[in-house]
């Protein structure tokens, strides 16, 4: 249904497959090289390529500092550009990433990951059910049923963030920002907004405390959400309303996810 809904042609679908804990995957070929790497949001600037990764032609710009979203010290990797790079059917000459060690992000192997550089002149919808991602040039349809669809206007992060995806909600009465990374296999709360919403405890796991039932305003719509984490969210400042959610893909799992960086639109529905 949200391919027609949203003005998508089959041949604009590609398939997706997915990480063990659930983040999206997409086929790229790097100069001949084609390999799965992860379609992350989260991802700041270009692409980058892991030393788990097989190996691709590439040209070293300069070495330089991987920083969390806070600023701090996340690790060192290498700049790097590679000659040719296709991804979900266009071609980018002198794309540029980076060369990291796997162990910056992630407890577990992988090759890399593209971010959202490679769409800024193109929109896309995750359908992690049907595991597939469509992506067209078109602007958005005018007109969409908006009890299904719901609008949302991307926020601006600071530049130092680079393409990231932010968008204004509400939880508990209060105005916040919620953070959504498709690169995240698991959702987060700050504490200062768990209010009483039911709270469980998982000894022995990394972030023990959960939250249940939480209804989030956004565009118009309630979505309730469960088994968020709690912890403190540093995203860093810049922002006039603090950052108060992060949503990743065991969330957007249940939801059809479209971005479009260049109408600065997020539009999210229930699967259906």
């Amino acid at each position: 249904m949200w391919l027609k809904d949203l003005g998508y042609s089959r041949e604009q679908v590609y398939p997706l497959s997915f990480t063990t804990p659930g983040c999206p995957l997409i086929e790229v070929d790097i100069s001949g090289v084609k390999m799965p790497l992860m379609l992350d949001s989260g991802t700041a600037r270009g692409f980058v390529i892991t030393d788990h990764a097989p190996p691709v032609p590439h040209r070293v710009t300069e070495r330089s500092e991987a920083l969390n979203a806070d600023g701090s010290h996340r690790g060192e990797s290498f700049q790097i550009a590679v000659d040719r790079m296709a991804v979900l059917g266009k071609v980018f000459e002198n794309a540029s990433g980076s060369l990291s060690d796997w162990r910056m992000f992630s407890s577990e192997p992988f090759n890399g990951t593209v971010g959202l550089d490679f769409f800024l002149d193109r929109r896309f919808t995750l359908d992690y059910n049907f595991a597939e991602v469509a992506v067209s040039t078109s602007p958005l349809p005018e007109k969409l049923d908006r009890k299904r669809y719901a609008y949302l206007d991307l926020i601006d992060a600071p530049r130092s963030q680079g393409n990231v995806l932010y968008a204004r909600g509400s939880v508990s009465g209060h105005d916040v920002l919620v953070y959504f990374d498709t690169g995240y296999n698991v959702s987060f709360i700050d504490p200062q907004y768990a209010g009483d919403f039911v709270r469980t405890v998982r000894p022995g796991m990394k972030f023990s405390v959960f939250r249940e039932g939480v209804p989030l305003q956004l565009g118009g719509h309630t979505f309730v959400l469960n088994d968020l984490r709690e912890d403190t969210i540093n995203r860093g400042a810049g922002f006039e309303l603090p950052v108060a959610l992060v949503l990743g893909s065991d969330v957007l799992s249940r939801l059809i996810t479209t971005v479009d960086v260049r109408a600065r639109k997020l539009v999210i529905a229930m699967e259906k």
